[in-house]
C-alpha cells in the first residue's frame, strides 16, 4: 500500500496574479478551505502517512498553515527551492527522503479520486510511472498523451500542437504514481518539466502507464478555471465524480447519433458531426452524467480500414468536440461482425462478440469500470441493436429520429425524440418531475385502485415520452403502472383515406370495448401500430395484473367517453402551431413524400385534427405545456 505522497507547491501562480499577490497559489481557497487542505485531506482518505511538499514562492505561509501536518493526521515535511527547478527538478534532491513508489500532486490541482485504484492500476501494470489522465474541455491548449489498447504511454504532445493533425483527447491530468528508480533519468541540480522533458524522453525505454479516470481533476490555474472548479465544489459535483459513489451515464451510439450515418464510414472526411452535437454532449459534460459512446465498427471486419485508420477516426471526434469545450469520457467501439465467408474480410474480426450490439458487452464494460449505476443511466441510440443493447444492459433507452431513425425496428424506446440534443434536454431537465411528484401524491391519498391516468394532446406533443416518465417515476415509488398506448387502435394508413377527421381515423367503439374488457381483469390482444413504413410491428398484449396505475395515452384519449366516467386524471399536452408544423414535416419527410405533398397534408391536418385535439384541453384537469 501506498504511503507517501509529494505535492509541488513552489509555483508562483502568474496566471492568477490578482490572487497570488499576497496567496501562494495552493493556498488560494476553494469553499473556504485552501485547495492544498482539500489534497491534504484526500491523502488522508486514501491511506497516506507522510507528505513532502516542494515549497519557494512565498513558502512561509504555507509552512504557518500546514505546519507538520498533525492536524490533517499526516506527517508533512519541506524541501524548499532556492531557485524554481521545474516540476522534475527537485526529485534527485529528494532520492533519500523518498518511499519506493510514492504519489506526486500538482498544488494547483483540484482532484476527489480513488488513489487505491490507481494503486492497484500501478501494481498490476508493472509500471515505472503511472499517470493519471482524462478528456478535458480544453485540449487544444494541454499537454497531451497517446496510448496503446493496453495504456502504455506511446507519445506526448506538449502544446502548443501541430495544425491539421488530429489528438485523442487525453490529458496529462498533474497526478503521478512514480517508482523511485524513476528519479535517476532526471537530471541533478537542473530545472527540468516532466511533461516536456522527462516523460516523452522515458517513453520509449520505461514502461509509463497511463491511468484514465471520469473523476474530478482540474486545475485551478485561471481566474475562469478557478470560479468553475469553486462552483463544481459548492454544488458537491467534485464529491459526487469519486468512483466510489455509483455513476450515471448517457450511453451513446455514434453514426447517426452524434454524426451523418454515411453508412461504414472508413475514413476521417467522412466523419461529419451534426451541428447540435457538441452542444449536447457539453450539457452533458455540465451534469452529474458521464458521456460514453459505444458504437458497432465492422469496418476492420469488413476490412474497410485498419484499426488504426478507425482510432484516427476517433481523434477526430475527440478533436472536434474539443474544439468547442466539449468531450467524452470514454469511448468503446465492437470491430466485429459475425457474418463471415467474404473474400474481402479480415477473418480475425469475423465471428460474434459480447461487445457487438444488441449485446450488452460494451455497456457492462463500461460499468466495471467507472462503477455505473445502470438503472439511472440512458442509452441513446438510431437503430434497434442501440435499444436492445441499452435495454439488455438495464438502462433506460432513447431513440433518435435522424440517422437511422429506428427503421426495421420491432423493439420500442423508452423515449423518442427528434435528435441527441432534444434527448439531452429531456434527461438533464427532467420536465415533468414536479407533476410526477404532485401525481404520485394524489394517487397515494386515493383508494381508487387502479389509479387511471388519461393523457391526451396532438401528435408530436409528447404525450408517450410523458407517459413513460411517469411510469418510471411511480415505479420507482412502488406505484406498479401500465401504459396503454392509443395508437394500437389506429386503422392502418391505407384505410383512413376515407376519414373525414382524426376522430374516424381511429376504431373509437372497440377502444371503449377494450379499456372497459381491462377494467374486468380480461386481456386485451391487438396488432401493433405500424409507425413507418420501414418499422415492423409485433401483436401487443395488455392486462391489469396487479398494476396500481393505469396510464392510457393518444390524440383522441380525452374524447373518449371512457375518459370522461373512468379517469382519476385528465391531462393535456400542449404545443404550439409552430412546433406541430415543424415535427409534422420532419416526420413526414422520413416517410419519403415530397414537400409539396407535406405542405398538403399539414394543411388538411390543421383542419381536421390539430384545431379539433386542441378543443380537448377544456376537458383536461391539467394541461403540460
Amino acid at each position: 500500500m501506498i504511503k507517501q505522497a509529494v505535492i509541488l507547491a513552489g509555483g508562483k501562480g502568474t496566471r492568477l496574479d490578482k490572487f497570488t499577490g499576497q496567496t501562494p497559489k495552493p493556498l488560494i481557497p476553494i469553499g473556504g478551505k485552501a485547495i492544498m487542505e482539500h489534497q491534504l485531506e484526500l491523502l488522508k482518505e486514501n491511506g497516506m502517512e507522510k507528505v513532502l511538499l516542494t515549497v519557494g514562492h512565498l513558502k512561509e505561509k504555507i509552512k504557518e498553515l500546514i505546519g507538520d501536518g498533525s492536524q490533517y493526521g499526516l506527517e508533512v515535511s519541506y524541501f524548499v527551492e532556492d531557485r524554481p527547478l521545474g516540476s522534475a527538478g527537485a526529485f534527485p534532491l529528494l532520492k533519500d527522503r523518498l518511499h519506493e513508489h510514492f504519489f506526486v500532486l500538482y498544488g494547483d490541482v483540484m482532484m476527489a479520486v480513488d488513489l487505491n485504484r490507481i494503486a492497484c492500476f500501478h501494481q498490476h501494470k508493472g509500471a515505472s510511472a503511472t499517470l493519471v489522465v482524462h478528456p478535458n474541455d480544453h485540449p487544444h491548449d494541454s499537454d497531451l498523451v497517446e496510448c496503446d489498447t493496453n495504456s502504455l504511454i506511446k507519445a506526448f504532445h506538449p502544446k502548443p500542437h501541430e495544425k491539421n493533425k488530429f489528438y485523442k483527447n487525453l490529458v496529462n491530468a498533474g497526478l503521478y504514481l512514480f517508482n523511485k528508480k524513476l528519479v535517476d533519468f532526471i537530471p541533478l541540480r537542473k530545472s527540468s518539466d516532466f511533461g516536456k522533458n522527462i516523460f516523452p524522453s522515458l517513453a520509449a525505454t520505461q514502461k509509463l502507464y497511463a491511468y484514465n479516470t471520469s473523476e474530478y481533476l482540474k486545475d485551478m490555474g485561471t481566474p475562469k478555471r478557478l470560479q468553475k472548479v469553486t462552483e463544481d465544489y459548492l454544488s458537491g459535483k467534485i464529491a459526487r465524480r469519486k468512483l466510489t459513489n455509483k455513476q450515471k451515464v448517457i450511453f451513446l451510439d455514434r453514426d447517426g447519433v452524434l454524426n451523418e450515418d454515411r453508412h461504414l464510414i472508413r475514413k476521417t472526411e467522412d466523419l461529419v458531426l451534426y451541428n447540435f452535437t457538441s452542444k449536447a454532449i457539453k450539457k452533458i459534460n455540465n451534469s452529474d452524467f458521464l458521456v460514453i459512446v459505444v458504437t458497432n465498427q465492422s469496418v476492420a471486419a469488413r476490412n474497410l480500414c485498419t484499426i488504426e485508420q478507425l482510432e484516427e477516426i476517433h481523434k477526430k471526434l475527440d478533436t472536434e468536440l474539443g474544439k468547442d469545450g466539449a468531450k467524452l469520457d470514454a469511448l468503446y467501439y465492437c470491430p466485429y461482425h459475425p457474418d463471415k465467408g467474404y473474400p474481402e474480410e479480415n477473418p480475425k474480426y469475423k465471428k460474434e462478440h459480447p461487445w457487438r450490439k444488441p449485446n450488452p458487452g460494451m455497456l457492462l464494460e463500461a460499468s466495471n469500470r467507472f462503477n455505473i449505476d445502470l438503472e439511472k443511466s440512458f442509452m441513446i441510440g438510431d437503430r434497434e441493436s442501440d435499444i436492445q443493447a441499452g435495454k439488455n444492459a438495464g438502462t433506460q433507452t432513447v431513440g433518435v429520429m435522424t440517422g437511422h431513425g429506428l427503421k426495421n425496428s420491432t423493439t420500442e424506446p423508452h423515449y423518442t425524440f427528434e435528435n441527441v440534443l432534444e434527448a439531452v434536454d429531456f434527461i438533464l431537465k427532467e420536465p415533468h418531475q414536479n407533476f410526477a411528484h404532485s401525481l404520485k401524491e394524489e394517487i397515494e391519498k386515493s383508494s381508487k385502485s387502479p389509479y387511471i391516468v388519461i393523457i391526451g394532446g396532438n401528435a408530436g406533443s409528447g404525450k408517450s415520452n410523458c407517459s413513460h416518465y411517469l411510469k418510471n417515476y411511480l415505479e420507482k415509488h412502488q406505484l406498479t403502472s401500465i401504459i396503454i398506448s392509443l395508437d394500437h387502435w389506429r386503422l392502418p394508413a391505407k384505410d383512413r383515406n376515407s376519414a373525414k377527421d382524426v376522430f374516424e381515423q381511429y376504431q373509437l367503439v372497440k377502444i371503449e370495448e377494450d379499456l372497459n374488457r381491462l377494467l374486468n381483469n380480461k386481456e386485451i390482444q391487438l396488432s401493433g401500430y405500424f409507425k413507418h413504413p420501414d418499422r415492423k410491428t409485433k401483436n401487443i398484449n395488455y392486462s391489469l395484473t396487479e398494476k396500481k396505475v393505469i396510464i392510457i395515452e393518444g390524440i383522441v384519449a380525452l374524447n373518449l367517453t371512457f375518459a370522461a366516467r373512468q379517469a382519476d386524471k385528465r391531462v393535456f399536452m400542449d404545443i404550439d402551431k409552430k412546433t406541430y408544423s415543424k415535427r409534422f414535416k420532419s416526420l413526414y419527410t422520413r416517410k419519403g413524400l415530397g414537400i409539396k405533398e407535406i405542405e398538403a397534408l399539414l394543411e388538411k391536418r390543421m383542419q381536421d385534427e390539430f384545431e379539433l385535439i386542441r378543443k380537448a384541453g377544456d376537458l383536461a384537469q391539467c394541461i403540460i405545456l
